[in-house]
């Protein structure tokens, strides 16, 4: 993968973990939640230990770039939606 591809799907990314992050809170916090300000607010620790494995978070930056990877190889990268990654997994 080249850079101008990765970083498409990097900006990609953010831009569908910020669309997520505004269907979960009300519509005055949403308006607050910008995509300069996201990296600020997501958590730190993307991994989760469990069953003595270490497994990716769900709907972090790094889960969602992973997802989105998987997709473009069947879809254009701007049809992409939160919707596929749900349907993705």
């Amino acid at each position: 993968m080249n850079g101008k591809k990765a970083k498409q799907i990097r900006n990609k990314s953010l831009l569908l973990l910020v669309d997520w992050v505004k269907t979960l809170v009300s519509e005055e916090e949403g308006k607050k939640i910008t995509y300069e300000n996201a990296r600020k607010l997501l958590p730190t620790d993307t991994h989760v230990y469990a069953n003595q494995q270490i497994r990716l978070s769900a709907f972090t930056l790094k889960w969602i770039v992973k997802k989105v990877k998987k997709l473009i190889k069947v879809k254009n990268i701007n049809d992409i939606n939160i919707k596929d990654l749900n349907n993705e997994s």
